[in-house]
């Protein structure tokens, strides 16, 4: 099995697995607010010593009363050398609570970085990523939420590999 294969067969499987454990629920379908697109202030360290990146995130999800299924892609473009791009897809859930929803997402996928190798190198290629995101929102009106503060930690691996540490802000609307 080849490597594009080896990643159609995972994004499969992650997208099987969040609609059979949403399923499993017992909603019967969606409720309001099910099919939510975000936007996201981001700030990156990557532990190549560059200091802080900065860029954004964005992407969409649908989910239902705990579990759904997400989409992200993650741009930090600010630096002299090191870039961060990776799109990854996953499972999600969240639970809510008065005034705050905390969610978790996990998600695989590709990621293209700069990096420096053992000897002081510049590199920069494309490889596998993950991802793993855990934040806090609240809603603000009926069809938008703040997303109070998300923190997320991952891996592309490039090179000797590039963990970035991403810290982030921003706002989801509510489509449907």
């Amino acid at each position: 099995m080849n490597a594009r294969h080896s990643w159609i067969a995972l994004a499969l499987f992650f997208a099987f697995v969040s609609v059979s454990a949403s399923a499993q629920e017992g909603g019967g379908g969606y409720g309001p607010h099910a099919f939510n697109a975000f936007a996201e202030f981001t700030g990156a360290r990557t532990g190549q010593g560059v200091g802080f990146l900065w860029g954004g995130s964005a992407g969409t999800y649908l989910q239902e009363h705990i579990l759904g299924f997400g989409l992200r892609a993650t741009e930090i473009p600010s630096g002299a050398t090191i870039h961060v791009f990776d799109a990854v897809a996953g499972p999600r859930a969240a639970v809510s609570f008065p005034l705050l929803r905390v969610y978790l997402e996990a998600g695989g996928g590709m990621g293209h970085s700069g990096y420096y190798d053992q000897y002081g190198n510049y590199g920069s290629g494309w490889g596998a990523a993950w991802q793993a995101d855990a934040g806090v929102s609240h809603t603000l009106l009926p069809r938008l939420s703040w997303r109070v503060m998300e923190v997320a930690y991952g891996r592309i691996y490039t090179g000797p590999g590039v963990s970035p540490l991403f810290i982030s802000t921003g706002l989801t609307v509510h489509v449907w």
